[in-house]
């Protein structure tokens, strides 16, 4: 008898897998859909985000050292398997150098089902992590909820550059710009080329 019960509730649980993975794939769609205007197959996508916090702003939040932020984020299916992966560039009040982090970004979670998902991205070498949401059609949530690490752009110097955030470095509202703004982020020519014919 214990057996059969089992054996009934394996039945079960086997025959739930294939509907809850088609659930995860119609929310893993419905985020590319959302933040990249389609969903992703094999052929690279790219989306650009930015913010410029005026001196209002900062005055306001006197915690924020974060003056600038780009954000691009590249999409595509590899191995059946959505990929995304997310460059990020910074400049802070009192450097005028730019800063960039890195990282992959793993599934997307539909945090209220139907409304913002959310991609859980962690920076490269153990560098923390970096979460992005979509506010609406036009923006996104940036949240670096416990730092990340940073390294000064074009150097062979990278040390960790967390220390730079201020208490109020937290989340960040960019907004969608055109995908000539993140060309700096590029990783190569190849790539570059690639934008220019999405935009």
């Amino acid at each position: 008898m214990k057996r059969s019960v089992w054996l009934l509730a394996l039945s079960a649980a086997l025959a739930g897998a294939p509907a809850a993975a088609q659930e995860l794939k119609k929310e893993g769609e419905a985020f590319q859909q959302r933040l990249f205007g389609r969903a992703l197959d094999k052929k690279p996508i790219h989306v650009c985000f930015t913010r410029v916090y005026d001196a209002a702003h900062l005055a306001q939040h006197p915690q924020q050292n974060v003056r600038t932020m780009l954000l691009l984020v590249r999409g595509n299916i590899e191995e059946n398997t959505p990929s995304y992966e997310l460059r990020v560039s910074v400049r802070f009040r009192k450097s005028g150098s730019h800063f960039e982090s890195a990282g992959s970004c793993g599934s997307i979670h539909d945090a209220d089902k139907g409304g913002t998902g959310i991609a859980h991205c962690g920076v490269d070498c153990d560098g923390g992590q970096i979460e992005v949401s979509i506010k609406d059609e036009k923006s996104v949530l940036l949240s670096i909820p416990e730092g990340a690490r940073f390294w000064r752009a074009g150097s062979d110097n990278d040390t960790d550059q967390r220390k730079r955030f201020g208490g109020d470095d937290k989340v960040f509202h960019l907004d969608r710009t055109a995908l000539t703004e993140c060309l700096a982020l590029a990783d190569d020519d190849n790539e570059k080329a690639t934008m220019r014919r999405e935009k």
